[in-house]
Parts: structure tokens; sequence; C-alpha cells
């Protein structure tokens, strides 16, 4: 199977496309950051009264097509890598923004509420993610995913 988004070729361009579809369901306080310490990409922004976090790891996505894409013998170990790393900014990039998009679209059709369509990424008032809530610490409210056989 080929990756997906592995063609893309906008990268961070697609940062207004992601900004204006936020803005046409009622976002306000929209802002990005690229960490280079965490690996990832984060899209903030508030709608309808709630604070939404989505970081966006760069390198999952860098390995996968490590994985899928294999060096060649005149290759150069760091060259294949830091291509990998630019298809992975590509990518990144452009499935934020068609998530967004996806996410916004499902609103507008009156599929979900706000809080269904971005739930994981809603910051609490303690300042977590509602997904760190509900899969991490001492007792997490979901058993772990089955794996796949």
């Amino acid at each position: 199977m080929t990756l997906p988004y592995a063609s893309s070729t906008a990268g961070q361009a697609r940062e207004k496309e992601i900004r204006d579809t936020l803005r046409a369901v009622g976002a306000s306080a929209i802002g990005f950051m690229v960490d280079d310490d965490a690996d990832q990409i984060i899209a903030q922004f508030r709608l309808h009264g709630r604070e939404v976090t989505v970081p966006i790891r760069i390198g999952a996505y860098a390995e996968a097509w490590l994985r899928e894409n294999k060096r060649g013998p005149k290759t150069k170990e760091g060259d294949h890598a830091a291509k990998a790393r630019k298809v992975a900014e590509s990518a990144a990039w452009a499935i934020l923004a068609d998530w967004i998009k996806a996410q916004a679209a499902m609103m507008a059709s009156g599929f979900l509420d706000t809080d269904a369509a971005f739930l994981p990424h809603i910051s609490l008032p303690n300042g977590r993610r509602a997904i760190e809530v509900i899969t991490g610490g001492d007792k997490p409210m979901l058993p772990p995913p089955a794996k796949s056989s």
C-alpha cells in the first residue's frame, strides 16, 4: 500500500487553508507552532468556547515513510533521512488540513457538534487534552485497543 499523502507538496502553505476553514466554523485565536524538540506541528484555536490543541507528530510519518521506502545502495543514509523528513512535513500539513476540513464539514452538515468533532483535542481546565485523561493515568477510562491479528 502506498503511504497516503506521500506525494503532497504544499506543506506549510496549507496553514492559510486551515485558518480559513476554522474561521468559517467560528474559530478564533487560531495559531500554529512547529515544535522541533517534540517533533510535531501544533494547531491551537478557540471554537465555541472550547480551547482546542491538535498535535501532529512529524516523526511518526517519517518513520512510516522510511519503512515503506528502503534506502538504495547509492543513497546516503543522511540524504534518505532528510527526504523522509521533507515528505513527512508536507504530509503532516496536508493531513491536518484535510482532517480539519472534514471535521468542519461534519459540523456544517449537522452530523457532529463542536464537542464531538474535536473531543480528543479539547483542553480541560487543568490544561490536559481530553484524550490524555481518557487514555492516560493510573486508571484509563478506556481499555487499550485490541491488537490486530
